[in-house]
C-alpha cells in the first residue's frame, strides 16, 4: 500500500524507528494505517496482546467540564495542534525489542512512542502538562489541553494572537512540532473543540450535523445489538462507552447508563482477555 510505505519512510527519516537483526526480537506486533481527516495517514502498531501483559494505569484527559469550568463570555479563543506528538518521547533501549514489526522481510523497532501502547497517551500527557504550567506562570492566558489539542484562551483578540505566536516558539524550542494545516491561528469567537463547537458569545456548544448523525447511528446500533443479544469484543463495549460519552453533556440519566455499560464491561475483563467476547 502506498500510504503504508510513505509512512514507513517518513519515520525511518525522523529516526522514529530503525532496522534490526531478527536475534534481538522478544514480541512480534501487527501495524495498520488509518486515514485522517486532514487526508494524512497515521500508522498504528497492534499491541492488544502487550497491552494485556501490562500493569493498567488509570488516567483522564480533560473534557468539556473542565473547559466549561476555565472559559469566560465572549472569550477569544486559538488552538494549536500537535504534530506525532508521541513520537516526542523516547522508549528505553531494553524496551524497544518490544515494540517490533516487520514489512517485507526487513524487522523494525520503535525508538521512540508510537499509537498503540497503552502508556504513550499517560506519559505524553504529564511531560506536556509540566511545560504548560511553567508557560501559564509567565502569562495571563489560561490554557487547557486534551491530549495534542492545546485550547488558549484570552479576553483581548490582539494580545491572544501575539502571545500565542510566543507559545508556539516555546513549544518549538522544547522539540514539539506543530501540525500548521490542523491548528486556528487566528483568534475567533467560535471554535471546533473536543468534537463540539463552542460559541464564546452564548458561552452554547452543540454537535456539528455529521456528528449529531453518527451519534444516533451508534446508538441505534447498540440498541439492535442488546435486543438481539449479540456477542460482542469487550474492547468494542469500551470504544461505545467513550464515543457516548457525549451524553452526558445534554443528558443527566446518561451519567447512569453508561456507568451500567462500564460494570458490566469491567466485570467481563476480569474474568477474560480485553480482546475476547461478552455478551
Amino acid at each position: 500500500m502506498q500510504a503504508y510505505k510513505a509512512v514507513q519512510e517518513e519515520e525511518l527519516y525522523q529516526e522514529i524507528i530503525e532496522e534490526i537483526p531478527m536475534e534481538q526480537i522478544k514480541w512480534w506486533n501487527s501495524t495498520f494505517p488509518v486515514p485522517q481527516l486532514s487526508g494524512e495517514w497515521r500508522k498504528i502498531l497492534d499491541e492488544s496482546l502487550l497491552n494485556e501483559e501490562q500493569q493498567p494505569l488509570h488516567f483522564q484527559m480533560n473534557g468539556v467540564e473542565q473547559v466549561r469550568y476555565l472559559l469566560i463570555p465572549n472569550d477569544w479563543a486559538v488552538i494549536i495542534v500537535l504534530r506525532a506528538a508521541f513520537h516526542h518521547l523516547i522508549v528505553y533501549p531494553s524496551h524497544r525489542e518490544h515494540l517490533v514489526f516487520e514489512v517485507n522481510n526487513h524487522h523494525y523497532q520503535y525508538k521512540k512512542m508510537q499509537l498503540g501502547f497503552q502508556y504513550p497517551s499517560i506519559f505524553f500527557n504529564q511531560e506536556l502538562i509540566l511545560l504548560l504550567t511553567e508557560i501559564l506562570k509567565k502569562t495571563d492566558i489560561r490554557i487547557i489541553n486534551n491530549s495534542d489539542d492545546l485550547l488558549l484562551l484570552h479576553q483581548d483578540k490582539n494580545q491572544l494572537f501575539y502571545k500565542s505566536l510566543h507559545r508556539i516558539n516555546i513549544l518549538e524550542r522544547f522539540d514539539w512540532t506543530i501540525a500548521l494545516n490542523k491548528c486556528q491561528f487566528t483568534p475567533n469567537l467560535q471554535i471546533y473543540f473536543l468534537r463540539w463547537t463552542w460559541i464564546m458569545t452564548e458561552m452554547n456548544i452543540f454537535l456539528t450535523k455529521d456528528g449529531r448523525h453518527q451519534l444516533i447511528q451508534q446508538i441505534k446500533q447498540f440498541i439492535k445489538n442488546t435486543q438481539r443479544h449479540k456477542i460482542i469484543k469487550i474492547k468494542e463495549t469500551a470504544a461505545l462507552i467513550g464515543r457516548l460519552n457525549f451524553l452526558r453533556t445534554q443528558f443527566r440519566e446518561a451519567s447512569l447508563y453508561l456507568m451500567l455499560i462500564d460494570s458490566a464491561k469491567t466485570r467481563a475483563v476480569k474474568t477474560q482477555s480485553w480482546t475476547r467476547l461478552m455478551v
